[in-house]
């Protein structure tokens, strides 16, 4: 007879749960050995890793009375940081096989969009930044992407998008064979969730979250608060790993597994190419076992890895080469501190002759001792470690810097203390820091963009999984962006051809047609139904500083390629930038045959662009609004948007067939007008181009555009 309870585990789960508890098992060893160190000799550990950055002594086992951390590690690594990740990244997708220009154009501000949106946890700056820190102490970051969607306790959805979270190296387990994610077989990740969490939030679908076996795992966890007698939390995260940076911070308690109203569980899920499965460890429990619901055939798991070793998912970290001189550069500060102190105050030697309650170290103090000559004497240090330290601590200092490939040394190496760095040796170090910042720009580039198309991903089989869902309306804001779409009309306004047919008939009778109303006969020349109205795919806002563009199913459809510059995340040299663009306007303005040259070809600079981001370099917050459009010269109807009436009256020329490929307005309204048609239809005085939303005003009258 089947098995017809739901909690009941059945022999397919049974083996399902063997296998990945056996990769829990032999994967989460390996990651504990990573972050305490055990029977790793020479490589620096997790804790230790957070030690060294955190510039923390253990006061225990410190030979030395100073307790001195020269910065060095937290320094480094935080330069690189500032360096590389400052800033948003600028991308673009590039069209392959079943897609467009448009399209890139359209997926590329939908992936924009969710950037700025995917803000739990942090922005996503922070995110990158914070994977940055991880990967230079660890070797490697892990963040997984996926679908969030969530909903409050009334069941409205107040999350659906893609995400991005970091991974606690501590918190993950992988594919031991594997060298790189794309590699891996399976991939573990452990979370500490809350059963309010399982019941609210699902990120493998947009729909509400549905997991087997729920009944049960409560049913467990209750069982296991009767046996223990007493309340708890759930599951504690001390029982797998020890916060260090808590530690450090003299945080013993963990707080994850002490709240007793939001009771957390250990849940690992197992992500392998095609399937998605979901357990809890302790408590036996198969809780979700899917196909791959974003069809991708990927893990998916983004991984941050500058330098890569061979036969390990890991790299190096940037502390374990330098870590003996942090130590060493730590020792010698601290004993040089020590001999100083001891020479201030110098041990004293006394003999049995003297009272030991009359000593007091103080100005004018009077000792009583039965022979002075003998009964008391300073103690002398044969140590000479201050004559050297000088030395000692310039050469230590001035290898660590080399190894990191930094410039923070203020003398010479070739002549210590004698002269400052010579334009050789800080062009040098200059060269060689901006090498390793573009290698690291490389590897940070591939792990983004592994994140983006992962996104992309979803997108194309989740953002309109819902059959009722016909549009997605996003907002834009870059000024490139909005002069492309408006480019390609996607905001243009257009009058029906049987409209412009009815027209011509008109004006060929000679028949009144001021009747004709053309706000309504207005139509988006590129519609999108919304709330059952027609609207233009592109809605520019008061004021022309931003749209909302509405995302059809058809828009994301097709591959694509996407290419991140990571160059403009980092603090670049913006004088030299500023330099250059303003040789560039010398360049145009002072001599005539730049601009002849490029008349030649068939071009024109353009200047005021130029200018714009010129004065924006100054300082000048949004330049362009000191620049306006200096006005058109008459035309034959005057600029008035009714001449557009007076037009079909006959005012406009000899009327033209509407038939054929000539019947159409031209300037944008109907893009079916080309050659002599278009200059002799009755609207080709009108000076009116693409119509869009911005244009219909409260009358109802068309504006130019």
């Amino acid at each position: 007879m089947a098995n017809t309870n739901p909690n009941v585990p059945t022999k397919k789960e049974d083996i399902t749960f063997k296998e990945v508890k056996q990769h829990y098992d032999i994967g989460f060893q390996e990651t504990d050995r990573r972050a305490t160190g055990k029977n790793r000799i020479g490589s620096i550990s997790f804790n230790e890793a957070d030690e060294l950055f955190r510039s923390w002594i253990d006061e225990q086992a410190w030979p030395y009375d100073a307790l001195l951390f020269d910065p060095r590690v937290f320094t480094f690594i935080t330069e690189k940081n500032a360096r590389l990740i400052a800033n948003k990244p600028r991308g673009y997708l590039t069209p392959r096989e079943g897609s467009d220009k448009l399209a890139a154009k359209i997926n590329n501000e939908l992936l924009s969009f969710q950037w700025d949106q995917a803000t739990i946890g942090g922005t996503m700056l922070s995110k990158w930044s914070l994977m940055d820190l991880d990967t230079r102490k660890y070797g490697a970051s892990f963040a997984i992407c996926r679908w969030r969607y969530e909903k409050d306790d009334k069941g409205n959805c107040v999350f659906d998008g893609p995400e991005m979270k970091v991974l606690n190296n501590r918190d993950i387990a992988h594919d031991l064979s594997a060298g790189s994610i794309e590699s891996c077989n399976w991939f573990q990740v452990r979370e500490y969730v809350t059963i309010q969490d399982l019941e609210n939030v699902n990120e493998s679908a947009r729909k509400a979250p549905v997991y087997k076996n729920l009944d049960k795992l409560k049913t467990a966890i209750s069982f296991d608060e009767e046996q223990s007698g007493i309340g708890s939390g759930g599951d504690s995260r001390s029982v797998n790993w020890v916060s260090r940076n808590r530690s450090i911070a003299g945080l013993e308690q963990d707080p994850i597994g002490q709240d007793d109203t939001f009771k957390t569980v250990e849940i690992v899920t197992e992500y392998r190419k095609n399937k998605w499965i979901k357990f809890s460890p302790k408590y036996h429990v198969i809780l979700q076992d899917i196909d791959n619901p974003y069809k991708n055939y990927e893990i998916p798991i983004t991984m941050l890895r500058y330098y890569v070793i061979d036969d390990d998912l890991y790299g190096l970290s940037e502390i374990e080469p330098v870590k003996g001189l942090q130590k060493a550069i730590n020792a010698i500060l601290c004993q040089y501190v020590d001999e100083i102190n001891q020479k201030l105050y110098t041990p004293i030697a006394v003999g049995p002759g003297v009272r030991m309650h009359t000593l007091e170290w103080a100005k004018g103090a009077r000792w009583i001792m039965n022979n002075p000559m003998t009964d008391f004497r300073l103690v002398e240090s044969r140590s000479n470690a201050a004559q050297y330290f000088n030395n000692t601590y310039s050469a230590l200092v001035a290898a660590m810097m080399n190894a990191v490939g930094e410039s923070s040394l203020g003398t010479s190496n070739i002549q210590p203390f004698q002269k400052d760095k010579t334009a050789t040796e800080v062009k040098a170090l200059q060269i060689q820091r901006n090498a390793r910042d573009n290698s690291n720009q490389n590897f940070l580039a591939e792990a983004i963009q592994r994140q983006m198309m992962l996104w992309h991903s979803m997108n194309q089989v989740l953002l309109f999984s819902d059959p009722k869902t016909a549009w997605h309306a996003i907002r834009i804001s870059g000024v490139d962006a909005l002069k492309y779409f408006n480019q390609m009309d996607l905001g243009a306004m257009e009058l029906p051809n049987e409209q412009v047919e009815l027209a011509y008939e008109m004006n060929a009778q000679g028949l009144d047609n001021g009747e004709i109303n053309t706000r309504q006969a207005l139509t988006p020349k590129y519609p999108v139904t919304v709330d059952k109205k027609l609207m233009p795919k592109l809605q520019m806002e008061e004021g022309e500083k931003g749209a909302k563009l509405y995302v059809e199913p058809a828009d994301i459809k097709g591959q694509f390629d996407f290419v991140v510059d990571v160059e403009s995340m980092a603090v670049s040299d913006e004088d030299q930038k500023k330099q250059a663009r303003q040789a560039a306007i010398s360049l145009l303005v002072t001599n005539p045959n730049v601009t002849q040259m490029l008349m030649v070809e068939g071009v024109k600079p353009k200047f005021k662009d130029l200018f714009i981001t010129w004065l924006e370099d100054l300082g000048f917050s949004d330049a362009d609004r000191y620049f306006e459009e200096t006005e058109q010269p008459a035309t034959a109807m005057g600029g008035d948007p009714n001449a557009m009436i007076a037009a079909l009256k006959g005012g406009g020329g000899a009327p033209i067939s509407p038939t054929g490929n000539q019947g159409g307005i031209p300037g944008g309204i109907n893009p079916n007008v080309g050659g002599e048609a278009a200059s002799s239809s009755p609207f080709a005085a009108s000076g009116l181009g693409p119509v869009s939303p911005k244009s219909l005003g409260e009358t109802g009258q068309i504006a130019s555009y």
